[in-house]
């Protein structure tokens, strides 16, 4: 039988050893914590309700004060959770990112003179360093927003058609738009055009290693950029990239994206008006 290959972050995770468990730990708590962030709303709305049920009697509507008091405690007991779910994720991305380091060097140390040849000190530099404390910001920062997000949305999606489908649907319509328009930028033939602007922004960081190793010899021999053709190579691939990226790729979807993100009262307001007005009279 065939072996499932482990995917990236399984790999990182192994790294961490018995810390391992502290990530699945700190990913449940995020996700517990973004729950207890959308409750304060719903506790809002329910003291809305009393109070439109009851007006112009204000005073007859008892169960705003407990409800106020219900959404302080989920707000605060949220960000509790959400601050001990990342002390766990925190531990753990630590732990992963010394053990990639400690790996690194180790391989390194019995690598034969031929592959320091082949391959540059700053190059080598960013992997060992650079990326380590990438995952770092993974583990600890990136995988709890991830699944807090993730858990948020199918909750705000829940939340949205029990309330009203039709408020629902026209909330869901500019999400789907927006991340249409992210797609566009992102993936299909763009994400070669991101692997490019990466790999880009790897050399000049390697070039640039380089660089600043050399100031001595600038110095010295009255030398400018321009001498060092390497960097001055990546320089200028670097800011192609970055032109191209921002100038042709990036420009018409994101100025959708930002449209119907900002704007989403666009679709609110008429379904309000015109498709819900027994709701918003009731």
């Amino acid at each position: 039988m065939k072996q499932r290959k482990k995917g990236d972050v399984a790999i990182l995770l192994d790294y961490a050893g018995d810390h391992k468990r502290l990530t699945f730990l700190g990913l449940g708590l995020s996700a517990v914590s973004m729950l207890m962030s959308l409750a304060p709303y719903i506790c809002i709305w329910l003291a809305a309700r009393d109070l439109i049920a009851v007006a112009p009697n204000w005073t007859a509507a008892h169960s705003v004060a407990r409800y106020g008091w219900l959404a302080f405690a989920f707000a605060m007991g949220g960000i509790a959770v959400y601050f001990a779910g990342l002390m766990c994720t925190h531990l753990a991305a630590f732990r992963t990112a010394a053990n990639i380091r400690k790996r690194g060097v180790a391989h390194v140390m019995k690598a034969p003179l031929g592959y320091f040849d082949s391959n540059a000190s700053g190059l080598i530099r960013g992997r060992l360093d650079a990326a380590a404390a990438d995952t770092e910001t993974l583990l600890a920062h990136n995988l709890a927003d991830i699944v807090g997000t993730i858990v948020l949305f199918i909750a705000m999606l829940v939340l949205m058609f029990v309330f009203d489908w039709r408020m629902g649907a026209a909330c869901v319509l500019a999400a789907v738009i927006s991340v249409i328009a992210m797609f566009s930028m992102m993936g299909g033939k763009n994400a070669k055009i991101m692997a490019e602007y990466q790999a880009a922004l790897d050399r000049i960081s390697k070039a640039g290693t380089e660089y600043v190793r050399g100031i001595p010899v600038v110095k010295i021999f009255q030398q400018t950029v321009y001498s060092f053709k390497a960097f001055k190579e990546a320089i200028e691939e670097y800011s192609a990239k970055a032109e191209y990226w921002q100038s042709d790729v990036c420009r018409v979807p994101q100025s959708v994206n930002l449209t119907f993100t900002e704007g989403a009262f666009v679709f609110l307001v008429p379904v309000a008006l015109f498709l819900a007005p027994g709701a918003l009279t009731a």
